[in-house]
């Protein structure tokens, strides 16, 4: 079973299947299995359906991220990455976008995370809980300096430093059994000054704001 670990960039900080790493050219992505809100995509994983009550029968997928929102926040962006497929429990989508490597550009990376939660199969759990349940497994980075509410994207939603130097940021937000999580963090610009907090926060609330929208 996949540990949970706090997603961050940083160096030698590793998450189930993915590793981030800021270096000095930007952010770089060392891809392996793909990673899906913490817990691990694949075709081995069981037979699980949606349940009768579950808004989200499926996760949806990197398309359905708005295109202006990305390029907004990553210019010159390339999907690198753009997984979909069942999960523990659920179906799951993970779409990375960077513009490293791009002329011209600053070097940033943005992570979304979708997971649609499933109705267990006792139908005891509904995929709601489930989804309400893993937001609340945040708890203990609320109490982060710089972590805040978002309440246009709902009360259990919120927004924190995703790097222990506070140059990325992390969202997430839920609605009905659908868990959406935005990381998004790298340079301010082709110097290699790392993007603020403050920006870096802007950027990925307001992807997920996009996201919601479309939802």
């Amino acid at each position: 079973m996949a540990t949970r670990v706090r997603s961050t960039w940083g160096a030698a900080v590793a998450t189930p299947g993915r590793r981030w790493l800021l270096a000095a050219g930007g952010v770089v992505l060392i891809s392996a299995a793909a990673v899906t809100a913490g817990l691990v995509l694949g075709a081995d994983a069981p037979a699980v359906r949606a349940g009768a009550d579950d808004a989200y029968t499926a996760a949806p997928g990197c398309g359905d991220v708005p295109a202006d929102a990305v390029e907004a926040a990553v210019p010159g962006a390339r999907l690198d990455a753009a997984e979909h497929g069942p999960l523990h429990g659920g179906d799951g989508a993970t779409c990375v976008w960077t513009s490293v490597g791009v002329d011209g550009e600053p070097p940033r990376s943005l992570h979304v995370d979708l997971t649609a939660h499933y109705t267990d199969r006792s139908g005891e759990v509904s995929g709601a809980r489930s989804a309400a349940a893993e937001l609340e497994r945040l708890g203990p980075v609320a109490e982060l300096e710089g972590a805040a509410p978002v309440a246009p994207l709902g009360e259990d939603a919120l927004a924190w430093p995703s790097t222990s130097t506070g140059t990325a940021a992390e969202v997430a937000f839920r609605r009905d059994n659908l868990v959406v999580r935005v990381y998004y963090g790298g340079d301010d610009g082709t110097d290699g000054t790392a993007l603020p907090y403050g920006a870096a926060r802007d950027g990925a609330v307001a992807v997920a704001e996009r996201v919601a929208e479309e939802l």
